[in-house]
């Protein structure tokens, strides 16, 4: 077991928070880059909306290659790169509807039955994988993110509540920014968590 002096883990603590607070500064940011100065409302296109698929993105292939490199917990990985995957499918929904309304929902009904018969194969490695990630520091920045994103922006963009906390405003567009934003937020503690996960897991990849 790699020793650390008090000195050197606390320096690592503070490097880990500076660049963790700098990260989530790219969700106002991005906001102001959108809305100011391209004048886009927060598009499917936008800064915003691009910076969260590629940060999801990433967060996919960071699992499904661990699900490759540890096969101790492939189980488990193969889940949460399946579940990601299929927020990212979900993400691009923009680009299926030029096939068909709603088409996304076909290749992520594919992509969840494959995750899940892949990770029914590696059942056993699950339920350890998974209680060793509850006790891991570094995946509850995961968790929080998917917190931040599933509930807290869904509550906080809606519509009504900005109705009545600012009525004079465009509702519309204050709902959209306001919940990309936090969408944005969520996608960086959630692939900021991936990295680290990735990295305190000492999984070789080449």
């Amino acid at each position: 077991m790699e020793y650390s002096s008090p000195s050197t883990t606390i320096l690592r603590a503070l490097i880990r928070f500076f660049v963790l607070a700098l990260a989530m500064l790219w969700a106002p940011l991005a906001l102001l880059l959108d809305t100011v100065i391209l004048n886009d409302e927060v598009s499917e296109f936008s800064a915003t909306e691009l910076s969260q698929e590629f940060l999801l993105l990433c967060s996919c292939v960071i699992f499904w290659r661990l699900s490759v490199r540890r096969p101790s917990g492939r189980g488990f990985y193969t889940l949460v790169a399946g579940f990601f995957s299929c927020m990212f499918i979900r993400e691009q929904d923009a680009l299926f509807d030029l096939i068909s309304h709603g088409f996304w929902v076909y290749p992520a009904t594919l992509t969840a039955l494959t995750t899940l018969l892949l990770a029914a194969s590696q059942r056993r490695s699950i339920l350890p994988a998974m209680a060793a990630a509850t006790r891991s520091m570094t995946f509850n920045y995961i968790l929080t993110g998917l917190a931040i994103l599933l509930f807290f922006s869904r509550v906080m963009g809606t519509g009504s509540l900005w109705a009545l906390v600012l009525p004079e405003v465009d509702e519309a567009l204050i709902k959209n920014s306001i919940q990309e934003s936090l969408e944005l937020l969520g996608y960086i503690l959630i692939f900021y968590g991936t990295l680290l996960y990735r990295y305190s897991s000492k999984v070789e990849f080449s």
